[in-house]
Formats: C-alpha cells, structure tokens, sequence
C-alpha cells in the first residue's frame, strides 16, 4: 500500500487523511485482517473539517452597488431587485412568488412594516410569511400583476445593470447573504436574521450567511 498509495494524487490536506483512514478502517471492519491496536490511523488522525464555501470569498453586495445597479434596471427587474432585497429571499422563492404568491397585511404593530408577501411551497411545505416595508410591497403587488418572472433574464438584466454602472457584477444569488450580513452588521441578533430566513436554527445564519458582518461595536476604554 505505502508503494502505490491509493490517495495518491489528492491536494488537500484532507484527502490525505481521510482516505487511509478509510483505507484502515475498511481492513478492520470489512476483511477483519488488522486489529484497533495495529492500525495507525485510530484516534490519532483527525481530517480537519472544511471551511464553508461562504468563509473563502466575501459573497456580500455592497449596498451602493445595488442601488448603483437598480437605477440601470428596468421596472420590472428592479422590482424583483427590491423584494430580493427587502427579504432575503432565494430567486426560486422569488419566482415562485410572482406565478402563484400573495399580499397579506401585517397583524402587529411595528414601524417599518407595511404588509406581508406570502411564497407558497417552501421545502418544509409551509408557506414563507416575509414583513416589509411600504416599497417592497408596492413592488411585490406588482410582480404579482404581471404573474410571472424569468430567472434567466432577470440574471442577464442584473449583470447588464453592472456593466451599464460600472461595477463588479454580482449574482441575484448573492441578496440573501447580503441581506443577513447588512442586518447583522446593523446591530440585529442572529436568531432574529434566522428567523427572518426562515432558517430553523440561528447557527445557520452565524455560520453561512454572517461570516463577513461585522459586529456592531461595543462600549470599550478607548
């Protein structure tokens, strides 16, 4: 094995470990030729867990970009700009919001919140109940009158937008990390950000979607 290793080949650092592991750990458990004490991978090597995508590259639009770039949009992509924006939204939820959503209006009391955009069919099958502001519900009762909503030009439409304002192009994919960052970065709790997404648990928003916010500066001695 050690004249022709199988893991022969493998770049990272954690294929190094985790194939001889399993190479090991095969030999023990399925051909019963090796005991615990005779291999010597057992409770001495640990593959390094891998760093989320999210952690490698700062995947946040700069809120002057988006706006840089809304004002080269025509209405109806702005429009979808704006609720991506105001909710966080995947584009699927957004395209699935324009063919079959719905407006309700908001039963608490909050500032800032005008009414309630509703995208049917989520992956947990429930209904995504998203608050927003006076503008992003203007522009959701709109995307809900013309009924429909491509991806594919509305992608074409953004990355034009970048080019007509002269700025690095950015994805429609990008708005729900953006918008998590920028509430975070504004003082807001993680637990509150995951709620917003729809996230079950707030260590989501903490380890995807919040890697690049900054936290909001506390009283310090100097």
């Amino acid at each position: 094995m050690t004249s022709s290793p199988p893991w022969r080949g493998a770049k990272a650092r954690g294929h190094w470990i985790a194939v001889p592991k399993r190479v090991y750990s095969w030999l023990r458990k399925v051909k019963h030729v090796l005991s615990v004490a005779e291999d010597p991978t057992f409770g001495r090597l640990t593959v390094p867990q891998a760093r989320p995508e999210q952690w490698k590259r700062d995947k946040v639009i700069p809120r002057e970009h988006y706006l840089l770039a809304r004002e080269h949009l025509a209405p109806h992509w702005r429009d979808g700009m704006d609720v991506q924006a105001g909710t966080g939204w995947h584009v699927s939820e957004l395209v699935r919001f324009a063919r079959m959503g719905s407006v309700e209006p908001y039963r608490g009391e909050a500032e800032g919140i005008a009414g309630v955009l509703v995208c049917p069919q989520t992956k947990s099958g429930e209904p995504l109940r998203t608050a927003v502001s006076a503008e992003v519900l203007e522009a959701g009762k709109r995307l809900l009158e013309r009924g429909s909503f491509s991806f594919e030009k509305y992608s074409l439409a953004i990355k034009g937008a970048c080019t007509a304002a002269r700025i690095p192009p950015f994805t429609p994919g990008r708005f729900r990390h953006s918008v998590a960052t920028w509430a975070i970065e504004k003082g807001a709790d993680p637990a509150s950000v995951a709620a917003f997404l729809n996230h079950k648990s707030p260590s989501t928003a903490r380890r995807v979607y919040a890697t690049h916010a900054i936290p909001a500066k506390l009283p310090t001695l100097a």
